[in-house]
């Protein structure tokens, strides 16, 4: 195939030019491929002026002191820790006092592993795994609630300590283990003796303490006073229960500082010694019942009692 080219002039004077269509349409291409490079160029170029800035995302495990609600924080962990060490050493001492052992594991010892087991779930599965098997979300690098959940656990292990030490010392208190008329001596122990009045082997039930007329009797436990009167051979009494079956009685005062159902406590004033009932003199008659039965004061008075106290 070819074109015929025309040149100006007249038609007979003119001459013919005769160009094939194969190197013609090679230019062609060419100057098409030229024309779409340069438009994928210009909207390249055009995409990059309205493109956003790239945002540089950079992770600090690092608090900026400088804003105020980081040094909030900061504060925050600061009191929380002193307080946990507040609480620590309160459960120490309250611990300490009822004779018990740190319970905490020592730094340098190695954990012994703990048994363990079940089916393998992959972590990509977790997604699938209901809400309830979700793990928490972790606490974003302040220690807050690390800390807050470990004033929690020490505040409780200190109220059940306080509950111990108080119930110790409640029954510490009731117990009968004081001597009921201080600086003096046991004159006739529990058990067999010969009887001051008819001189034959008799049972005596408790323990006399002599000691001059008006001496004060005081209370050798906390309770309740149960009976406070004239009690035949005992005399004026004063009868103590103090709890579990235990109680103790004051036997030949001459004038009883209490009335029945009043609460005494240790060491409490409740008697002045003397010689009512059955008495050959001013002495304390002084016995523990337990369960009815009259038992061995010294079992409860071995604190304060030795055994050459006897005259």
């Amino acid at each position: 195939m070819a074109f015929v080219i025309i040149s100006a002039g007249h038609v007979t004077n003119s001459s013919m030019r005769t160009i094939r269509a194969r190197p013609l349409a090679a230019v062609a291409g060419i100057a098409a491929m030229v024309v779409i490079a340069g438009c994928i160029g210009l909207g390249y170029r055009m995409g990059q002026l309205n493109a956003p800035a790239p945002v540089s995302v950079q992770a600090s495990a690092t608090l900026d002191l400088e804003r105020p609600e980081n040094r909030v924080i900061v504060d925050q962990v600061g009191a929380l820790s002193g307080r946990l060490s507040q609480l620590e050493g309160e459960a120490a001492a309250l611990a300490k006092r009822l004779g018990l052992e740190p319970t905490g594991a020592d730094a340098t010892d190695v954990p012994e592993p703990t048994p363990a087991g079940g089916p393998l779930v992959p972590v990509a599965a977790m997604a699938a795994l209901p809400t309830a098997f979700t793990a928490p979300r972790p606490d974003p690098g302040t220690g807050l609630t690390r800390i807050e959940a470990q004033i929690e656990g020490v505040g409780t292990i200190l109220e059940q300590l306080a509950e111990a030490v108080a119930e110790r010392e409640i029954e510490n208190m009731a117990f009968p283990y004081r001597l009921p008329v201080q600086g003096r001596s046991v004159s006739s122990s529990y058990g067999l003796r010969h009887d001051p009045f008819t001189g034959r082997l008799a049972r005596h039930t408790g323990l006399d303490i002599p000691a001059p007329h008006g001496t004060p009797i005081l209370a050798s436990g906390g309770g309740r006073v149960v009976s406070a009167g004239y009690k035949g051979a005992y005399g004026r009494a004063v009868v103590i229960d103090h709890g579990d079956g235990l109680k103790t009685l004051y036997g030949h005062a001459s004038r009883l500082l209490v009335r029945a159902g009043d609460v005494v406590m240790p060491n409490q004033k409740i008697a002045l010694v003397g010689s009512t009932g059955r008495s050959t003199g001013p002495h304390l008659h002084f016995e523990v019942i337990r369960n009815g039965a009259r038992v061995e004061p010294r079992q409860y008075l071995a604190q304060v009692l030795g055994r050459d106290a006897d005259r």
